[in-house]
């Protein structure tokens, strides 16, 4: 491998994570100081942390974001992992034993489109940074499962402090203990489908809108439609996330990791 190539991989991810860090430590601090409305608050301005991080990383390594360009089949693919739980949740209205009740289409087409529209923008500003810029940073020198693989580690810690901070973005229903297994079970599984998405056309909104429609249907839509009598089975840290997002990731990641074992720089 090209050493040169190395040092400045290196140089912007670890400039990339430090200004992460700096810049989110003030807002995650913040969220345990402010009441919870405020707190929400902070939790958008901390979403565009990575976005902010990746343009700073720009101007001080010179190494440039992967913005790329949209394609009709990956904003449609994106949309898989959200779908897929509307589909278990329909599924789980025929078991009796998992409490789960239809309670009707809620929601207008308009609200989803919006919907849809509003998270992805919000969405844009940490898919700017995770894989606009790092995960690009991260595959020039590694393998399609090594980058992943780092990108989740970092990606799960960028979201542990927010979890912790009392009702903002957690499932009160159940122990933080049962939380912060069941979303390391989700987003490792949401981070492979991505990841792949990405290695398909190597651009940004692919993954930006299959992380908008996650956020805008499974924690807004889907609950309008759907009910439980568990706090254990709806929501990004529900038991449904977990299984179906893992069952994507092991349906199309393999495939792809076996594909795409070199770094693109190697």
């Amino acid at each position: 491998m090209n050493t040169s190539v190395n040092v400045d991989a290196r140089r912007a991810i670890g400039t990339f994570i430090l200004s992460v860090v700096v810049l989110g430590t003030p807002l995650i601090v913040g969220m345990y100081i402010v009441d919870e409305s405020a707190a929400e608050i902070l939790v958008l301005g901390f979403m565009a942390v990575p976005a902010i991080s990746a343009l700073i990383s720009r101007v001080i390594t010179k190494q440039h974001i992967t913005f790329g360009r949209p394609a009709v089949l990956t904003l449609l693919l994106a949309l898989i992992p959200a779908v897929a739980m509307a589909v278990a949740y329909g599924l789980l209205t025929f078991l009796p034993f998992a409490e789960m009740t239809f309670l009707g289409w809620n929601v207008t087409i308009a609200a989803v489109v919006i919907g849809l529209l509003q998270a992805s923008v919000f969405a844009f500003g940490e898919e700017l940074g995770w894989r606009g810029y790092l995960l690009p940073q991260l595959r020039r020198t590694h393998s399609f499962l090594s980058a992943n693989s780092l990108l989740l580690v970092i990606w799960f810690a960028y979201h542990v402090p927010v979890i912790f901070v009392p009702g903002v973005y957690s499932n009160t229903g159940i122990p933080m203990w049962a939380n912060l297994v069941l979303f390391a079970l989700a987003i490792s599984g949401f981070s492979f489908f991505v990841g792949a998405l990405w290695e398909k056309h190597r651009d940004v909104w692919g993954a930006t809108f299959a992380h908008g429609s996650w956020n805008y249907l499974v924690q807004s839509a889907w609950p309008l439609m759907f009910a439980s009598a568990s706090p254990w089975i709806m929501g990004e840290f529900g038991i449904v996330a977990g299984v179906v997002t893992i069952a994507i990731a092991l349906m199309w990641v393999p495939r792809v990791a076996r594909r795409h074992r070199a770094p693109l720089e190697s």
